[in-house]
């Protein structure tokens, strides 16, 4: 489900709004939305380390990025 709402998403950004690149971040353990991004083609594009501490321990912040002629 999640990946479709992504597809459509990104038909708009790209077909409508002519956008060039998309850019998101995300937390290094969010596990369940990074698969989606990286289906739908987003690249992992660099990231922010440490960028959180939460419970003791540093999460790292990733940057993800797809560009119009990768969708």
């Amino acid at each position: 489900m999640w990946t479709e709402i992504l597809r459509l998403a990104l038909a708009f950004a790209f077909g409508e709004l002519n956008l060039h690149r998309i850019q998101l971040l995300v937390f290094e353990n969010n596990k369940r939305a990074i698969a989606p991004y990286e289906k739908c083609g987003f690249k992992h594009e660099g990231g922010h380390r440490e960028y959180l501490a939460r419970d003791g321990k540093s999460e790292d912040m990733l940057i993800f990025g797809i560009l119009r002629r990768e969708w």
